[in-house]
């Protein structure tokens, strides 16, 4: 049901330990590879340094973690357990990055040598520091496709996390990651379209407030 189209709606019932249980138990062989995906996804999305070692099945575990011991709550009335539990490593994956961004030059995310060498075909290692060579594009193109990526990325990070308290806004987003459209989206997390749409243009309008601040 879509508590927030219903004024002065009472709070949602949290699920018992019990229930959650028996939700994973009835989780689909479809229902753990969307899970899985997601994970993966997420991995790729705050790149390797902000998972600073961990897997896909890391963010998975920890998920379910926090789902088990009550660190999450899940409200079955207002979404069901897979969107949630995709919320949640949503969440969890946004704070990984969010503390690599405040920690960037801690030991822990220190870029080893041993990370960005590479093997030939002969099986022999070889050190990017070693030597230097001339690569199409040139090391000044390089650089600048980086700063470019980077800047995208900053920006898709800046957008997410000004809506990590909002909720309903954090699953659209995460929705839209994943491919879904937004017939999809209201059905996965019980959106009416009034509200679908509502939650639309408030990306939206945030959205381009913080491109304005950035760019001017």
């Amino acid at each position: 049901m879509d508590q927030s189209a219903v004024p002065n709606a009472p709070a949602a019932k949290v699920a018992t330990r019990g229930e959650i249980i028996q939700a994973i138990e009835a989780l689909t062989d479809v229902d753990s590879e969307r899970l899985n995906q997601v994970a993966i996804n997420r991995i790729l999305r705050i790149g390797r340094r902000a998972a600073n070692g961990r897997t896909h099945e890391d963010l998975l575990q920890e998920a379910m973690a926090r789902i088990l011991d009550g660190s999450r709550h899940w409200h079955p009335e207002r979404v069901k357990f897979v969107p949630y539990f995709v919320g949640g490593m949503w969440s969890i994956a946004s704070e990984w990055a969010g503390h690599r961004k405040r920690n960037a030059n801690a030991p822990e995310y220190a870029v080893l040598e041993s990370q960005i060498t590479k093997e030939d075909e002969d099986g022999d290692t070889h050190s990017p520091f070693a030597e230097t060579k001339t690569a199409d594009p040139n090391i000044e193109e390089q650089m600048v496709d980086a700063d470019i990526e980077a800047e995208r990325k900053a920006l898709a990070d800046e957008i997410e996390g000004h809506f990590v308290q909002d909720e309903n806004a954090a699953y659209v987003l995460m929705g839209w990651q994943d491919g879904m459209d937004g017939p999809a989206i209201q059905k996965a997390f019980g959106f009416s379209e009034t509200t679908y749409r509502t939650i639309v243009r408030r990306i939206k309008r945030n959205s381009q407030r913080i491109m304005e601040e950035r760019y001017g």
